[in-house]
């Protein structure tokens, strides 16, 4: 009897790993980027805030036509060629000596390669690979993202100290090409079926059983085409999560280091408390899509945005007199937020993975980026008028609640639409 092979999913979930830790600590980077920046050149903070909202437009806007290319090629070559645009994005902002320069090479170059290898991409090509384990494989996948943050953001921020943010950019430049250029052309590929496997290695689908805990999702796809999921309430719900999902974190991470500063802390301490938000959501990350599998989608996002609610809370309450409230942001949103990188794309997977589930994600990830881009934008905004964020940080609570009512409506129009089927 011959020895048992790891299964080659595996595999993609630990080169998926390794991409999402480089790009989102390059993603994240710009909180403490940001603030050296607008001091070197006395912008004020809504617009150089402003980059990373078009940063955040650019890369959604990409996320069809990546979708289709990944869909046509394949992340064999997709992938390395995203890593040559992210580094020499990184190398361009290097050199800038306006914030039009800024605008044009981080805020439109780079994020073009971010999609094509970022979280966009992922949850594209990550849940083809899995069906009964989808959720724990995409959430551990997605921990690559807290352990990038942990690693690369504090790491930026002590790089800026000792030779200032030109430098640094050039340094995550060269590391970018290095780490993911090589991995991902000689390991990527297409899907299981292409290597003569099926998902989750080779246990056929028509093994799930009724009472296995897959079972409790919406198993087969609502819609298998564009036309088809514009015609059903789930997706509509879905692109509305997406958009106040991305609003409320992407405007709480970015802002978070400024916000910590103007609460009296230094930005180092804000970096450092940034990367731990970070490890703890590789924990929820992997945590929650593990719930995911086994209680079902909405029970563990519901569970995911409570606890992201509550750490914003901590931020809000957060003051030199009790430094306590760092800890339990970092603890309590970073847990919350790590929920959203596996259930969502699993979620998208159960109801309408297909042909054209890549312009399907596409579409999600568009109108998350808009959610993402107006809330960073309005955070920023918000501080110029007010002198802090406490405001912002109340908006982006509101932002939790309605998406995991929209989530919920998703899946309760998803399953009645199969009852009557």
């Amino acid at each position: 009897m011959g020895e048992k092979r790891i299964f080659y999913g595996w595999i993609i979930v630990a080169v998926s790993f390794l991409n999402l830790a480089v790009v989102f600590g390059i993603w994240y980077s710009f909180s403490v980027f940001l603030v050296a920046v607008a001091k070197d050149f006395g912008w004020q903070r809504a617009e150089t805030s402003g980059v990373f909202s078009v940063f955040m437009v650019v890369q959604s806007l990409a996320a069809v036509i990546v979708g289709a290319f990944i869909d046509r090629l394949g992340p064999r070559i997709v992938f390395p060629a995203a890593t040559v645009l992210v580094a020499g994005g990184l190398l361009l902002t290097s050199t800038i000596n306006s914030l039009l320069e800024y605008y044009l090479w981080y805020g439109f170059l780079t994020p073009i390669g971010i999609c094509a290898i970022g979280y966009i991409a992922h949850s594209i090509v990550l849940p083809r690979w899995f069906e009964k384990k989808r959720g724990l494989a995409i959430g551990i996948a997605m921990a690559g993202v807290g352990v990038g943050m942990q690693l690369l953001v504090p790491l930026a921020q002590h790089m800026i100290n000792l030779w200032g943010w030109r430098e640094a950019y050039r340094v995550l430049a060269c590391f970018t090409f290095l780490a993911l250029f090589f991995p991902n052309a000689f390991l990527q590929r297409r899907n299981p079926e292409a290597m003569g496997l099926t998902p989750d290695g080779g246990t056929p689908a028509s093994e799930i059983t009724a009472t296995s805990p897959v079972r409790r999702h919406v198993t087969q796809p609502v819609a298998g085409t564009m036309g088809e999921a514009i015609r059903t309430l789930s997706f509509w719900f879905l692109v509305a999560s997406s958009f106040f999902t991305s609003w409320a974190i992407q405007s709480t991470l970015i802002h978070q280091v400024a916000a910590v500063v103007e609460k009296g802390f230094s930005a180092a301490r804000g970096a450092f408390f940034f990367g731990l938000a970070g490890i703890i959501g590789s924990i929820g990350k992997i945590g929650f899509g593990y719930l995911s599998d086994r209680l079902g989608r909405e029970p563990a996002f519901a569970l995911g945005m409570a606890s992201a609610i509550l750490g914003v809370l901590s931020l809000v309450l957060l003051c030199p007199q009790a430094p306590i409230f760092l800890y339990l942001y970092a603890i309590l949103f970073g847990l919350g937020y790590g929920s959203i990188a596996p259930i969502f794309p699993a979620r998208s997977a159960d109801f309408f993975l297909g042909p054209d589930f890549g312009k399907i994600v596409g579409i999600f990830s568009l109108m998350g980026g808009m959610g993402g881009a107006l809330g960073v934008w309005l955070s920023g905004k918000i501080f110029d008028l007010t002198g802090g964020y406490n405001v912002s940080l109340f908006v982006s609570i509101g932002c939790m609640m309605a998406n995991v009512a929209f989530f919920s409506l998703a899946g309760k129009k998803a399953r009645r639409l199969h009852s009557r089927g």
